[in-house]
């Protein structure tokens, strides 16, 4: 058996140099001989687990090889080290001629930084709230004709067909949306309106007065029983 696991480690180093080149740093891939636990590892490429060659079986193939659990490899598992590192790895099991598994094959991924970036994306990708229409420009112009047409959708009538309390609405609409704050509103919802600018400051001024809560005048509150039936 120990010359069919000399053929493998000549057949499989250049292929576990590969993968570690592949995958820098972050990987190791271990070549294990299952005859001798004790001493499995025959060959080493990269450094995640700090083992070397020489080094024993992981608790996971010696339950493996004692349960005789080698039909299927185990790929794609997640395990962590001692020292916290949060590997992806896999497992193949390797048989000589005669189908007897004599090695394994694995692969050890540290992924504990890609987690890491995981979960900053995970955060900054997650509204705090909803989500909010927001444009952006270097233009007022862009930003009032965009506001004008979120207006023109919420009336839902074309404007040569609006009545004073469509126009009404939709000035309403952007006045709430700050759109009046822009010296250039004005002239340009005049002409989507195809109103006169004065026309457009009296709907302006309609709106806000509307807007504003009603406050009492002085002599309008109601002493006891005034104006109670009795």
């Amino acid at each position: 058996m120990g010359q069919d696991i000399d053929r493998l480690k000549t057949t499989l180093r250049p292929l576990m140099a590969g993968i570690v080149g592949a995958f820098g740093t972050h990987c190791e891939v271990v070549l294990h001989d299952l005859t001798r636990p004790e001493r499995s590892i025959v060959w080493i490429e990269g450094n995640v687990t700090g083992r070397r060659v020489g080094g024993t079986l992981t608790d996971l193939g010696l339950a493996k090889l004692r349960l005789s659990d080698t039909q299927e490899d185990l790929l794609g598992y997640v395990t962590q080290t001692r020292d916290g590192k949060v590997l992806r790895s896999s497992s193949v099991f390797l048989r000589d001629p005669n189908g007897s598994v004599i090695g394994a094959l694995c692969i050890n991924v540290d992924i504990t930084a890609f987690l890491g970036i995981r979960q900053y994306v995970q955060d900054v990708s997650t509204p705090v709230t909803r989500d909010v229409a927001e444009t952006f420009s270097e233009k007022p112009a862009d930003i009032l004709r965009q506001l004008v047409q979120e207006g023109l959708k919420a009336v839902n009538i074309p404007p040569k067909l609006m009545r004073k309390r469509d126009r009404l609405g939709l000035v309403a609409f952007l006045d709430r949306r700050g759109a009046f704050l822009l010296r250039s509103a004005v002239p340009m919802v005049s002409r989507v309106l195809g109103t006169s600018r004065y026309t457009l400051y009296n709907y302006l001024k309609e709106v806000r007065a509307r807007a504003r809560p009603a406050s009492k005048g002085p002599g309008t509150s109601k002493g006891p029983g005034q104006g109670e039936a009795r």
